[in-house]
């Protein structure tokens, strides 16, 4: 199975393998106790923008399928790209979002009131991005962030507020890292999802945390999104989908126990999880975890796409000759618009320097400054960027047109 590839961030004549997984990602559990609950359309990459319309008609289009596993509850993309293509050129950084600032101003706040500003804490961040987080934590704390993006390495070239490992996070490089048992915290918010082998990054976490040392998890909560019908953040880099169940299961066999969850608002619901390192490994039930029957209606959300409320207004609209347009670049946007090819975007909106004045993949709509909203009006726009509608519609009060969600209501 092959498609071009990409090299430095744009598309080459080359050829990449991608592979269907043999086993969960979570849990190990193999192939057979893994079933198909959601096929969509083969799409591109979500987190791929062109440098060229001309290129990004000719981007390569991937299958895209969702399974669950019925030993751990687990739902998982089954096609596996791998983790250095994904993400060698990442065009995501955390501090350009006000949500997400916002949200970790918060969470570091938690944090350090749960743990004692002036403590002496050894902090390890798996998948830290821009150091957004480690950022605002005490500075007597002893912070290391883990994360092998080209958006990681050139934060940390100019901060010394923490020590970088420009590397993936797995059992082997946690074990040459010298850290065995001497963090006091890992976190990990939102990189969960981006990761293609995770029982070998929990076996990491167990590795470097000191025995009675705890794991906070924060990752998109697949309760919420099965009840807002949220199929456009499922993608390839979107490797997984979790629950407070799923996660239990394939962590207390690896002697992490449950001890605390929250929920948040972050990205339209997540889950926010406190594991505790004990010294034994502890048994969980033998049953199957059977399916959600929230991911039979999504599939059916999926299937009648068109005959949503927000797609009979788009298309409308364009039917009667005015123009449409969206805001927000992001993997949700790219997913969208590919799986809603017959909506003629004229463009779509976003704020982020690494993505502005570039293309989305297959379909070619530019991604354009907010000034664009007045200099070539549209008669609606969708905010495909959702769980920031609040701050999109705030931030342009010219907008003279419909502002648009077709999720998150």
């Amino acid at each position: 199975m092959n498609q071009e590839s990409m090299r430095d961030g744009t598309w080459s004549s080359e050829k990449t393998d991608y592979s269907l997984i043999t086993q969960c990602r979570g849990c190990h559990a193999p192939e057979g106790n893994l079933r198909t609950v959601l096929e969509m359309e083969p799409m591109p990459l979500a987190g791929m923008f062109c440098e060229t319309g001309e290129e990004a008609l000719e981007a390569p289009v991937f299958p895209l399928t969702w399974a669950h596993c019925s030993h751990c509850g687990l739902v998982q993309v089954r096609e596996n790209i791998s983790d250095a293509f994904l993400f060698s050129k990442y065009n995501y950084a955390s501090s350009t979002v006000p949500g997400l600032v916002r949200h970790f101003d918060s969470y570091a706040a938690f944090l350090s009131d749960r743990y004692g500003r002036d403590a002496k804490v050894r902090f390890l961040e798996i998948g830290c991005n821009d150091g957004v987080l480690l950022n605002r934590l005490p500075r007597k704390w002893q912070r290391i962030g883990w994360d092998p993006s080209d958006v990681a390495r050139r934060d940390a070239e100019n901060n010394s507020n923490y020590q970088l490992y420009p590397l993936p996070f797995s059992e082997a490089t946690a074990q040459a890292s010298g850290l065995e048992a001497s963090v006091d915290v890992v976190s990990g918010s939102n990189c969960l999802a981006h990761i293609s082998d995770l029982r070998d990054v929990f076996q990491g976490v167990r590795h470097v945390l000191r025995p009675g040392g705890h794991l906070w998890i924060e990752v998109h909560d697949l309760q919420a999104l099965l009840q807002g019908g949220q199929w456009d953040t499922i993608y390839h880099e979107h490797k997984v989908e979790w629950s407070e169940q799923a996660l239990t299961r394939c962590l207390a066999p690896l002697g992490l126990v449950l001890r605390e969850t929250f929920r948040t608002p972050m990205h339209g619901g997540a889950l926010r999880i406190c594991f505790q390192k004990t010294r034994v490994a502890l048994k969980t039930s033998c049953g199957t975890v059977p399916p959600d029957p929230g991911l039979a209606e999504l599939q059916r959300a999926y299937e009648q796409r068109y005959e949503s409320a927000t797609a009979r207004k788009l298309l409308a609209a364009a039917d009667a000759g005015k123009k449409i347009a969206a805001y927000g670049a992001a993997g949700r946007a790219n997913v969208y618009l590919n799986q809603m090819s017959r909506l003629p975007f004229e463009y779509v909106v976003d704020e982020a320097p690494l993505r502005m004045n570039k293309f989305l993949p297959r379909i070619g709509t530019p991604i354009v400054p907010p000034s664009r909203l007045q200099e070539e009006p549209v008669e609606a726009c969708l905010v495909t960027a959702w769980n920031y509608r609040d701050d999109i519609v705030r931030k342009n009060s010219d907008f003279r047109g419909k502002w648009l969600t077709a999720f998150g209501e």
